[in-house]
């Protein structure tokens, strides 16, 4: 049985699993908080346009990384595509990766901006006393790598309750 998650459902339940590096190009920057919503279909769009002028084809799913969160404050973000092999950073398109190493990952489906999964990962790792692999800076809650990756072809199914995405965070 589906778990409710606000005005989503738990596709796939917390878990801690292994993943390899994976890498992404993208646009990294800091945002107010309360952009996010806009900030990351225009920063999917660009990049995009910026791969199609270069003739790279996009072979994975869209995302956005964390690199902190000042929450109601500022997010330094990062939106992009994942990719097969690394690609040269040019600009304001910054290559980069997911690396190597255990996250604890949540599957969930819905229309909602991700803070109900989020949020349900983070109290099921600390209940199970799982170490994420973060620290406090000036920007905020820093993470070695926290994303939120599209499963499903955004572009194929409009209907955003529809869309499944998956939830990570590294730990130490």
């Amino acid at each position: 049985m589906a778990k409710a998650l606000g005005n989503s459902v738990v596709v796939e339940s917390p878990k801690v699993e292994h993943k390899d590096t994976q890498f992404t190009i993208g646009i990294r920057k800091r945002i107010p908080s309360k952009t996010i919503a806009s900030a990351v279909p225009k920063f999917l769009k660009q990049t995009e346009k910026y791969l199609s002028m270069k003739g790279i084809q996009i072979s994975g799913a869209p995302f956005f990384r964390f690199h902190s969160i000042n929450m109601g404050i500022e997010y330094d973000l990062e939106v992009g595509f994942l990719c097969k092999s690394v690609l040269e950073s040019e600009g304001e398109f910054v290559s980069n990766t997911f690396p190597d190493g255990n996250y604890v990952t949540l599957k969930y489906a819905g229309k909602n901006r991700g803070y109900q999964g989020n949020k349900a990962l983070i109290e099921w790792a600390r209940s199970n006393q799982h170490e994420m692999d973060r620290w406090d800076t000036d920007l905020g809650d820093t993470f070695a790598c926290r994303y939120e990756v599209y499963l499903t072809n955004i572009e194929a199914e409009p209907d955003h309750k529809k869309w499944v995405k998956e939830v990570a965070i590294k730990l130490k």
